[in-house]
């Protein structure tokens, strides 16, 4: 019986859908038995809509990572192949988790897609180029043992001391690196990866105090764990062998985390331990890997959108140099990459007042060609960090004559640059390295990473400078550039956390913590340091305009504009300036990263399943990530509001939205009060909906009632046309829209054309429990038409009070904690403005028509009046 039960309902096919449908036993015998009761219907609606808001929620997060990654793609931001990783990461728990609620909702039809979802991942594996997770290895690994090709198990910095040492045979310090195995057998040995993972996923990155709370608690978790005894045999014994075989006996302990001086530098962002004893290893070894969570580290690897999972830290333990001197070599000039010419920068002793700012550096700039010196300029010097004989080190003075004279002589300087551009000629690529000096007249490199470069497009057209107030002149470029906001001062780190966004941060020297606050920087001065500072090379991969000059003097809190190209400060906001910046240079070492973001995806973001009445609309057909997306959001509408088809009382839940609009809207009401009273109905008209936000939102849809076409560019035209085509000229609203609706709730899936809008809101007493949150995409035109309505609805909502997040022609907008009539009143204006801005992004040819249309709406909709919209 039972057999036969199941081969009956196999057979059996729904009209709306044409296809079988397979669920649960429980549902078998409920539609063989005969119709359930309308409480295990809306018990059976309840489960499906947990499923679906749960896909929409997915949904539209896999959307918005989508349209972030091909905002990256289009050439404007600093990113790497840990980005794409991570973006990739974030794509598949997404789609997987739709995948998983789309079977819960339609049945085991959409099982396929589990291995849809497989194939395309696995073509996009054979894209992206080879990568392993933390495999099992040794715990320590000599550096002779080591090229780069072993990055994958103890970091970049590790892997490129083996090269240079290994491979080309250029003088490196006898080491050893400790893997990325070691790391992960530390975390699991201490059950640590679940309660990092847990304290990163719920901080906040944007503010300080949470970052270093955040970062407290977790280095503590680390420190008080114990090193398990294996690996710490193995550090002990490697260290004694290696102290053994150093002139110093002692050692640098290093970081080397995976990621690390690959795409991105992560300089400065991690502890580096000098003039270690070996009886000192294992716990410096520990200190290292909770140097992985500072303020900075942190905000730096989540800036990034960069998991920590994938940062497993490696560290290397190098013979420790007696630095007479140190310093860094640049094999181009950042700034001017066609001039020639290698950049060595050098300081008395240890490198770390140069990589930290604390010491502008002497300088010289070095031929290419000849090695021949161009030009050389001796710093101000005035002490120094050197080794003390118990270990660790010491700031000293520098004796008076040496002040200011040169640290290293024209041969060594030449010799350095010699070894340098052989590390770029091996590399193929601009390298970034430091090196060290010792006292009896030997170099030695330290370092090898790649060095980021701007190449000049044209000469800028910039407006007359004599005209602009000049509050600073002669400074030295650390990053190219302008940005402006007012000046704020920070002497120390703690006073980050006061960093207003938009600030131009103005420093004595420029000390590591302020990565921890660079997203919220216009520009930075600094009184001391140099292009080749730790910083420099952060302000380099985020793009701020970075310049060394004496500030004092200014006035805090004074709006400037900081033009980091030419080395200036002027008084007030001048965009004309930062415009003409802003066009002078690109970064053509980011090409093939950007090329492989692309060919990425074309496995993401292509959509070939368009319209559902389409016979190739089916699982079987998904070719992209989108596709499911896609066949996904369309067949979960259709799951959920076809599921009282088996119900008795199905007409209940799905009622038809009378109304003038030509706009076709399904409703289905969740509040049992609301669906009994609409028993017996097909439909429900515009003055009986019973919901206050939808009542309002449909308000604003009738205030405005149906709109004729706006006058289309050409260009915006054509790209409609282009996107009819692909439709299959098929009537606009084929597809419904849907709301789901309480007394108090919304949740409105609205197809107006070629774009979706799903507006959710809560209209209650309660103002903490009131919201709206909006999302939107898709669009008929030009990708530029499509991204200048988002621009005009973002600013039409920011008018309104509304917070939003745009990513290409993707918003996500919110607004919360407001009156019953202040949500009511917002909702009104969503209504209005879906029918205002319906097929507008074939209209908006340029900013002047998008600039026009702002003025009109919000003349329109009241914005003029205090943020209030006019009803």
């Amino acid at each position: 019986m039972m057999e036969w039960l199941m081969s009956w309902w196999r057979k059996q096919g729904r009209p709306s859908t044409g296809r079988a449908r397979h669920d649960s036993l429980e549902e078998v015998l409920a539609a063989a038995g005969g119709p359930r009761d309308p409480d295990s219907a809306l018990k059976d609606l309840h489960r499906k809509f947990a499923h679906f808001t749960g896909l929409l929620e997915r949904n539209n997060q896999v959307l918005k990572t989508m349209s972030d990654m091909e905002e990256k793609a289009g050439g404007e931001y600093f990113f790497d192949i840990n980005y794409v990783r991570a973006g990739l990461d974030g794509l598949r728990r997404g789609v997987a988790g739709m995948i998983e609620d789309m079977v819960a909702l339609g049945g085991a039809d959409y099982a396929v897609l589990r291995g849809r979802l497989a194939a395309i991942d696995r073509e996009i594996e054979g894209i992206l180029p080879g990568s392993r997770s933390v495999e099992k290895d040794e715990f320590v690994i000599p550096l002779e043992s080591l090229g780069r090709d072993r990055d994958w198990s103890v970091g970049a910095k590790c892997a490129g001391l083996g090269e240079m040492k290994s491979r080309l045979g250029l003088p490196v310090p006898e080491g050893f690196a400790v893997s990325a195995w070691a790391y992960k057998h530390f975390l699991e040995a201490n059950a640590l990866r679940e309660r990092v993972a847990g304290r990163i996923q719920t901080l906040d990155a944007r503010d300080f105090d949470d970052l270093a709370r955040a970062g407290a608690e977790i280095r503590e978790m680390i420190l008080s764990s114990p090193v398990p005894e294996d690996l710490a045999g193995a550090l002990r014994t490697s260290a004694d062998a290696l102290a053994r075989r150093s002139p110093s006996g002692r050692f640098s302990v290093r970081s080397s985390a995976l990621g690390e001086d690959a795409s991105l530098s992560f300089a400065g962002q991690y502890a580096t331990f000098l003039n270690v004893g070996p009886g000192e290893v294992v716990d410096r070894y520990r200190e290292v890997l909770a140097s992985k969570f500072t303020p900075k580290a942190i905000y730096y690897f989540l800036s990034h959108a960069l998991s920590e999972t994938r940062l497993a830290m490696g560290v290397g333990l190098i013979s420790m140099v007696d630095a007479l001197a140190s310093g860094v070599v640049y094999t181009r000039d950042p700034v001017s990459p066609d001039d020639g010419c290698a950049l060595v920068s050098a300081v008395w002793g240890q490198g770390q007042y140069l990589v930290d700012g604390t010491l502008t550096p002497d300088s010289f700039r070095v031929s290419r060609e000849d090695l021949s010196i161009k030009r050389s300029k001796a710093a101000r010097k005035p002490f120094r960090l050197v080794l003390r004989p118990e270990g660790g080190i010491a700031r000293e003075e520098v004796p008076a004559p040496e002040i200011e004279r040169f640290s290293i002589g024209e041969g060594q300087v030449q010799e350095l640059v010699r070894m340098a551009l052989a590390v770029e000629g091996h590399y193929e690529g601009p390298r970034d390295i430091e090196w060290a000096l010792d006292r009896n007249g030997r170099l030695f490199l330290l370092q090898n990473r790649p060095l980021r470069v701007f190449q000049r497009k044209a000469a800028p057209s910039l407006p007359d400078l004599s005209r602009l107030q000049a509050l600073r002149t002669g400074g030295t470029t650390v990053c190219p550039g302008a940005g402006a906001g007012p000046l704020f001062f920070a002497s120390s780190p703690e006073e980050l956390a006061r960093v207003p966004d938009g600030a131009v941060l103005a420093v004595s020297h420029p000390f590591p913590q302020i990565s921890a606050v660079m997203g919220r920087l216009k520009s930075i001065v600094t009184a001391v340091g140099s292009m080749a500072s730790h910083l420099a090379t952060l302000a380099r991969e985020y793009r701020v305009p970075t310049v060394v000059l004496d500030w004092n003097g200014l006035e805090e809190g004074r709006p400037v504009t900081v033009d980091a190209t030419g080395g200036a400060v002027y008084a007030g906001l001048q965009e004309e300036l930062i415009r003409a910046r802003e066009a002078e240079f690109e970064s053509p070492e980011e090409d093939d990263i950007i090329a492989l973001t692309k060919r990425v995806l074309g496995k993401v973001s292509p959509l070939h399943l368009v319209h559902p009445a389409d016979p190739d609309f089916t699982p079987r057909n998904c070719r992209t990530l989108h596709d499911i997306t896609r066949l996904c959001h369309q067949r979960a509408m259709e799951e959920m509001f076809s599921s009282g088809e088996d119900i008795k009382e199905k007409d209940q839940l799905g009622l038809k939205l009378e109304s003038a609009i030509p706009l076709p809207v399904t409703i289905i009401y969740l509040d049992p009060d609301l669906s009994a009273a609409c028993r017996g109905k097909k439909s429900v008209g515009e003055g009986e909906l019973g919901s206050e936000p939808m009542k309002a939102f449909w308000a604003g849809v009738r205030k405005e009632g149906w709109p004729k076409p706006p006058a289309a560019s050409a260009k915006g035209l054509m790209s409609v046309i282009g996107a009819h085509q692909v439709m299959g000229g098929r009537p606009e609203f084929l597809e419904k829209s849907y709301a789901l609706l309480g007394r108090e709730y919304m949740l409105l899936s609205l197809r107006m054309g070629y774009h979706f809008t799903t507006v959710e809101a809560l209209c209650a007493a309660e103002m903490s429990k009131n919201y709206i949150r909006m999302q939107y995409k898709q669009g008929g035109a030009s990708l530029g038409g499509r991204m200048r309505r988002i621009r005009l609805i973002e600013t039409l909502l920011g008018r309104l009070g509304f917070e939003s997040l745009s990513r290409g022609d993707f918003l996500d907008t919110r607004i919360s904690y407001q009156s019953r009539e202040d949500i009511a009143s917002r909702l009104h204006a969503l209504g209005r403005l879906a029918i205002m801005t319906k097929q507008l992004d074939m209209a908006l040819g340029n900013d002047r028509i998008l600039e026009w249309y702002v003025r009109d709406f919000s003349a329109k909709l009241g914005l003029d009046r205090a943020g209030e919209a006019g009803s």
